[in-house]
């Protein structure tokens, strides 16, 4: 049973690891507690039957250690540039930071030209055509005057059309903003709201690199547990052995067998249920770097993730997610003021250029025309004083969440330190723990050979070994875990992988 208990341990430990490293979380979140209560559901029971054999399978032969060669082995360095680099999740942070970049391009088009061209037909039931000669003819004839110069009169007589049957019309026009309070005042709290969007998707990245290196870690830490119970297995098959051999001799009784068979069916459950961690731990991994990995067995213990600022320093300041709060804060103040001088007018320089195929009484059909234009709002239904009051709820919204975001990060930041403390001293004493149950097994093994030791003791010391290992192993993973939780605090993963910024 002690030695359930410390595989339930284990596995609760890695299984909530492997929940934190599914969620993206593009907000902050404090790190989980130094120690996951244990959860009976987590691990099957170990049966004290030795399990079910296949047709032609040995008893005595020790369980088939499962090597994956179809995933490539990768350092945790290599894993997190895969994540920063071919992430789904880290793509959509991106995307999501590159939309509000374009918030910056139509604030500056407060300063563009608007250029527009526009043209008509146009049939007229009551054409319009006037003949000043035949006026002049006209009026004379009324008053019984006589032409004194009639080339004059015919030269007058060609008829100007005011209005034709069939007429074309086409405008060209360029406005070009001079003053304008949008492009005055808002194109400042537009460029530090998309810097708040980009500090906001780094955020998301360091959130999804620390599940990755959680996953990675805890997927270290089963590979220990696994060759911890792969040890347990050969010892008990040992042990089987040993006990049938003094069957044979008629120096020891069934009993002995019995329970060395029951430790070799406790270890064979315990390796199946780590291999189904294992299995899952490594499609996580899979799923947030988007290319079969595997940790790499032979990498030291993360030491650069723990290399931390000073209290005094306040190196909290430093995560994505108070520094996207507080440029928040400053594209708020902005806008704000924008509405202290919303009221502004909008002055602008305008040209014109028109054609008509009437060319009336000027004879021309090409025109153009020069304005100075000044619009000056003197009240809008209201929806300026509107915007006013939405804008300063949002500025003391903002302000808020800077200062929850500080005292979020400063509380994460306090804890990773408390847990890595806590986790380098139950490392410290499980690894002299494992020591000593290595050399109290190689003592009472040595007595049993003597006949000094029973059968009993013998299995004691060996399920104290495996439980001293399998601790061993959980607090290394939990050790670099905490790593990984304080570079996470403190904004450092990306900078630990020198992953480029998200917005160049």
């Amino acid at each position: 049973m002690t030695t359930l208990r410390s595989s339930v341990s284990l596995l609760a430990l890695l299984g909530a690891s492997a929940a934190l490293a599914q969620t993206p979380a593009p907000t902050n979140t404090a790190p989980a507690p130094t120690g996951a209560p244990p959860a009976a559901e987590q691990a099957p029971a170990p049966s004290a039957q030795p399990p079910a054999l296949r047709p032609g399978e040995n008893p005595s032969a020790p369980t088939e250690v499962k090597q994956d060669t179809t995933r490539r082995v990768v350092s945790l360095k290599e894993a997190l540039a895969l994540a920063a680099k071919q992430s789904p999740d880290v793509a959509a942070a991106r995307a999501q930071a590159e939309q509000a970049d374009a918030a910056v391009s139509r604030a500056w088009a407060a300063w563009r030209p608007d250029v527009s061209a526009s043209g008509q037909l146009v049939r007229s039931s009551a054409p319009a055509i006037f003949n000043f000669g035949d006026l002049i003819t006209g009026i004379g004839k009324a008053y019984g005057l006589t032409p004194v110069n009639q080339a004059a009169i015919d030269a007058l007589s060609n008829p100007i059309t005011i209005n034709a049957e069939w007429s074309r019309l086409a405008t060209v026009q360029i406005s070009q903003p001079l003053f304008s309070p949008q492009g005055a005042f808002l194109v400042g709290p537009a460029k530090t709201g998309a810097e708040a969007a980009s500090l906001g998707a780094q955020e998301a990245r360091e959130q999804v690199l620390l599940g990755v290196a959680r996953t990675y870690l805890g997927l270290k830490g089963i590979n220990q547990a696994v060759q911890a119970a792969q040890e347990a297995e050969a010892v008990a098959l040992r042990r089987e052995r040993d006990a049938n051999a003094q069957i044979r001799a008629g120096v020891a009784v069934e009993v002995a067998l019995l329970r060395a068979q029951a430790e070799t069916a406790q270890a064979r459950a315990q390796l199946a249920n780590l291999y189904g961690q294992r299995e899952g731990l490594l499609a996580v991994l899979q799923s947030l770097t988007g290319e079969a990995i595997q940790p790499d067995p032979q990498s030291a213990p993360e030491t650069e993730l723990g290399v931390s600022g000073r209290q005094e320093e306040k190196p909290w300041l430093q995560a994505f997610s108070v520094r996207s709060a507080q440029k928040a804060v400053q594209a708020a103040e902005g806008v704000t003021r924008f509405d202290k001088y919303a009221w502004l007018p909008t002055v602008a320089a305008i040209g014109r250029g028109n054609y008509n195929s009437n060319s009336g009484f000027t004879g021309k059909n090409v025109t153009y025309d020069v304005l100075l234009a000044a619009n000056l709002p003197l009240y809008d239904r209201g929806l300026r004083y509107a915007a006013k009051h939405e804008n300063e709820a949002k500025l003391a919204q903002a302000r808020a969440n800077f200062e929850g975001s500080r005292a979020r990060a400063e509380a994460a930041w306090i804890s990773a330190r408390a847990n890595i403390t806590a986790a380098e001293a139950q490392a410290a004493q499980a690894e002299s723990q494992a020591e000593l149950a290595t050399r109290v097994q190689k003592q009472v093994e040595a007595s049993a050979q003597a006949g000094v030791a029973t059968s009993l003791e013998l299995s004691d010391a060996d399920t104290r070994r495996f439980l001293a290992t399998s601790n061993a192993a959980q607090a290394r993973a939990a050790v670099d875990i905490r790593r990984a939780e304080l570079a996470a605090a403190e904004g450092r993963l990306a900078a630990y992988i020198n992953a480029e910024p998200l917005l160049k």
